[in-house]
């Protein structure tokens, strides 16, 4: 048997790969929407492993059912993780959306940058009148622009405990299950910084002091070094500019900002080899012990160690047990076992908190360990080098290539990840991180690392001397990063792809670089290649015979899109009312959803009211997508992302036109538009007509008269209309316009259950419990709610 059959007998024939990507499958099959009740889990649960003890017992082969085994628990692990039990003293149970009082402290580094700062509580007390009662759980703290304290720090704060929110679009990010990966099932959302009270600390705690002393040494420093030395030592990020994320970004090295295995790996790395090397200089030590398993040792300490300084953020947990289940199979004298030592992470990870399967880092890290363990064996080969062959200028050029093929083979894992997440794909990221991640990594980082051991040490001179050395590459690698990414062409917006785009992707580079290949496997990849390439191209040949109109949940103003069966599309956009100086919504549904639909052009965007409030939303459209035409209507409050569109598009030439005094386009493909105007500065309406039928979309209003629809149709078969409206102003517009079906936005004033058993004018749809579509036919109105 060979040596290239061999490098794969890992994967298949060790028992922890395939129990780990049974419960991985597990984990992911009730997020995809095939669940079972808890009960029905536990019970086959139970059945198996009686089974499996019997099979164990009489000596028979259990095949299956161990597999089968794991994937029940996952769907377990996954159902308790999302769904807990939690104890009557949680904050869970505490009462929602209504003012309280909590005590507790900060038990994680905050998060600044953007609109808001992130404060992580461990809730210790609250009181809604006037006595203090015991309370556990940790709450994320949302707080306007402010410089937060170090973690441990007391804190009171007043405000209305909820649950996080999750808009119920396609392709939109889910928040909740992001925050319950961490324990946080509420959140308390301050507009005023005097809400909440910092309480005079005592002492902080020792890895808070070691790490403000970091802090302070990287002060010394040029901002944007000092800024990438602290994201890369210690895990902290906000000091990191729009500026240097975009640029890391258009290369795809954003992975140099987070502690990451790459990081931790260095760490043992030095440790190892200089403990062996010291070691070795006592040859009556090495008679009585192990000099390979005394450096592992230390190495896993020196990782644990810089763990719990770097902060404890979840990809740094990850990242150490990474690192640690590695260094595992080296001190039992396999390390050669690396997928052993990668499904062991993963076991890990997911049973200590299934939902880590769904973040993008965990996703990242695994596919790129995994593509660089497959990949770059097939493409460099050992044999040569490891029976001696090569001459010491071969060896320079077989480690070049091998550094080549692993930044290739982690950016060919990667990048449709990346586009699922980010929309973005680095064209240059496989040169540039061949140039930089030696500079940064091997240089930067290691200088970084000892600095951060010798402030440990109160070493404060030997700290500093190392940071001032240690600058000199990162400058190099930060300057080859921002050069690239400011080359036209370095790196390409792109549509996000499906799961099962993704997955047929990865399918088919496993058949192509198959340590085996026959015609089976060469037939497998063009089949899988070939249906990928339908998945992408078919949605865009079907014809339409309806003009879609989507309204999607934003709970707060308005959002949606309109596609004609030609396939133009219009983006309309309009905010609530608001007070000047409220922050922004950010990024918004309509980009998610855009990318979800896999858009890449938008022929009009049409702001029927421009304010801070949906500023950032459009702002992000302008960035990510390619528009023909801007169109505004009346404006509102202004703020920094207002300013910020109005020069964004300024700079492209691509100023928003009027509304009410230019001339707006009067049709979308075969059907018409219409932009009309309220009156009393209450905004603009948007008509749209086809095949003889109308849907009426209404603004953001307060309050309805039966004046302000003077210019406006008689009759339109579908109505959309605010949420905010109260029911008799609801009524009204129902009466007055008598439509077929009615869209009702945003966060309605009554119930969606309690205003379904009112008697309806019409079929109501609350885009509260989904985003919703509405289709016009040339045989009449359809709606569909949700995916």
């Amino acid at each position: 048997m060979t040596r290239t059959s061999l490098e794969i007998r890992p994967l298949l024939a060790r028992p922890l790969a395939p129990a780990t990507l049974a419960l991985a499958a597990g984990i992911a099959a009730p997020a995809w929407g095939f669940t079972l009740p808890l009960p029905w889990l536990l019970g086959g649960l139970m059945a198996l492993l009686a089974a499996m003890l019997l099979i164990f017992a009489v000596r028979r082969p259990a095949r299956l059912l161990p597999l089968l085994f794991f994937w029940l628990l996952g769907m377990a692990l996954y159902q308790q993780a999302r769904h807990p039990v939690f104890p009557p003293h949680h904050v869970s149970n505490l009462p929602q959306d209504e003012v309280l009082t909590l005590s507790g402290y900060l038990y994680h580094p905050s998060k600044t940058g953007g609109a808001r700062v992130q404060l992580y509580l461990e809730a210790e007390a609250w009181r809604r009148g006037r006595d203090w009662q015991p309370v556990t759980g940790k709450v994320l703290v949302l707080t306007p622009p402010m410089e937060p304290p170090t973690a441990g720090a007391q804190l009171v704060l007043q405000g209305r405990l909820r649950e996080p929110v999750v808009l119920k679009n396609p392709g939109t990010f889910d928040r909740a299950r992001f925050l319950a990966a961490d324990g946080i099932f509420r959140e308390v959302r301050l507009r005023d910084a005097d809400d909440l009270v910092f309480l005079a600390a005592s002492r902080p705690p020792l890895r808070e002091r070691l790490r403000g002393g970091v802090r302070r040494l990287l002060k010394e420093l040029p901002p944007d070094l000092g800024a990438i030395y602290l994201a890369m030592l210690l895990g902290d990020q906000g000091e990191i500019t729009p500026e240097i994320r975009q640029a890391l970004a258009r290369t795809g090295t954003s992975h140099l900002l987070v502690v990451n295995g790459l990081h931790l790996s260095m760490v043992a790395a030095v440790v190892y080899f200089l403990v062996f090397w010291a070691l070795r200089r006592f040859p009556w030590l090495l008679l009585r012990l192990n000099a390979m398993k005394a450096a592992t040792l230390a190495a896993a300490a020196s990782v644990a160690a810089y763990a719990w300084l770097a902060g404890g953020s979840p990809s740094t947990q990850r990242a150490e047990i990474m690192v640690l289940a590695y260094l595992l199979v080296v001190f039992l004298g396999r390390p050669r076992e690396i997928w052993s030592a990668l499904a062991l992470a993963a076991l890990v990870i997911l049973a200590l908190s299934p939902l880590r399967l769904f973040s993008i880092s965990f996703q990242l890290s695994f596919a790129a360990v995994a593509a660089i363990v497959y990949l770059v064996p097939r493409w460099v080969g050992r044999d040569a080098a490891e029976r001696g062959q090569f001459t010491w200028y071969s060896r320079v050029w077989f480690r070049l290539k091998e550094w080549l093929g692993a930044s290739a083979a982690a950016s060919l894992a990667t990048a449709p990840l990346v586009a699922a997440y980010f929309q973005v794909v680095s064209i240059l990221g496989i040169l540039v991180n061949v140039a930089a991640i030696p500079l940064v990594l091997l240089l930067a980082l290691p200088l970084g690392e000892a600095a951060v051991f010798a402030q440990a040490f109160s070493l404060t001179w030997v700290a500093q001397t190392l940071l001032t050395v240690g600058k000199y590459p990162l400058w190099l690698g930060y300057t080859a990063v921002s050069s690239a990414a400011r080359l036209p062409g370095a790196a390409i917006i792109a549509p996000a792809p499906t799961w099962v785009q993704i997955c047929l992707f990865y399918l088919t580079v496993f058949l192509i670089f198959h340590p085996r290949r026959s015609y089976l496997t060469w037939t497998g990849a063009g089949i899988g290649a070939l249906v990928l390439t339908a998945t992408v191209a078919l949605p865009l040949m079907r014809p339409s015979q309806a003009l879609e109109v989507t309204c999607l949940d934003t709970r707060r103003g308005l959002a949606g899109i309109a596609v004609a069966p030609s396939g133009e599309r219009l983006v309309f956009s309009a905010p609530e009312p608001s007070w000047r100086g409220k922050s922004g919504s950010g990024r918004g549904a309509l980009p998610a959803y855009g990318h979800w639909r896999q858009f890449r052009h938008l022929d009009q965007v049409a702001a029927l009211g421009l304010s801070q409030e949906n500023a950032g939303e459009l702002l992000t459209l302008a960035r990510q997508f390619r528009v023909d035409g801007w169109w505004c209507g009346r404006r509102g409050a202004p703020g920094p992302a207002y300013w910020e569109l109005w020069n964004f598009l300024g700079d492209r030439g691509q100023a928003p036109r009027s509304l009410e005094r230019g001339k707006p386009p009067a049709a979308l493909g075969e059907a018409g538009l219409n932009f009309l105007s309220l009156g009393q500065e209450k905004g603009i309406v948007l008509l749209l007509t086809y095949q003889g039928r109308q849907v009426l979309v209404i603004p953001p209003l307060r309050h309805w008269e039966d004046r302000d629809g003077a210019g406006l149709p008689r009759r339109a078969e579908v109505l959309i209309i605010p949420g905010i409206l109260p029911d008799s102003a609801r009524d009204a517009l129902l009466d007055r316009f008598k439509p077929d079906q009615a869209v009702v936005y945003g966060n309605p004033r009554q119930a969606p259950a309690e205003a379904g058993r009112r008697p309806a004018r019409a079929p109501l749809h609350f885009t509260r419990d989904g985003a919703v579509s509405v289709y016009l036919t040339p045989t009449g109105v359809k709606v569909r709610q949700g995916p």
